[in-house]
């Protein structure tokens, strides 16, 4: 069976202000183990960032999450490794809904400090990729090689 590491960021998205220009976002991220102990993670030390685009909508301008950035920071991502950004409703992602995710398979080897992209693409309402709707972000590494 494969392993799989989870690196969550926490953080609370903040509502977005008309002609708001910036990102005061602050993530903080905390490993994860699954089953019935901890998995040793290939990846610790990473960033994630989020990329929002701010779109206009009859109601006037709607910021909208379209893709996380993940980098790895200490080790190289071996051809195979899956990443997938979960995107949650909910503080605690135990209990929380999934509500917009992406994900990417490596067709090669990745150096560390190379930004990888990952695209929002699977939505479970319309719109569930808006700030408003977003508590909390989940990088999940599957290791081809576990």
């Amino acid at each position: 069976m494969q392993a799989l590491v989870f690196i969550a960021i926490f953080g609370v998205i903040s509502i977005f202000g008309v002609g708001f220009l910036g990102n005061d976002m602050k993530l903080w991220i905390q490993e994860f183990g699954v089953g019935e102990g901890d998995i040793d993670s290939p990846v610790l030390g990473t960033e994630l960032s989020l990329l929002i685009e701010r779109v206009e909508t009859p109601n006037g301008p709607d910021d909208f999450i379209t893709a996380c950035e993940f980098t790895s920071l200490d080790t190289d991502l071996d051809q195979g490794t899956k990443i997938h950004c979960k995107l949650f409703n909910g503080p605690n992602i135990e209990t929380a809904l999934i509500i917009a995710t992406g994900f990417v398979e490596l067709n090669q080897l990745v150096p560390m400090n190379t930004v990888i992209p990952i695209l929002i693409t699977e939505l479970a309402f319309a719109d569930s990729n808006h700030v408003d709707f977003v508590e909390n972000v989940l990088a999940e590494v599957q290791n081809p090689s576990q």
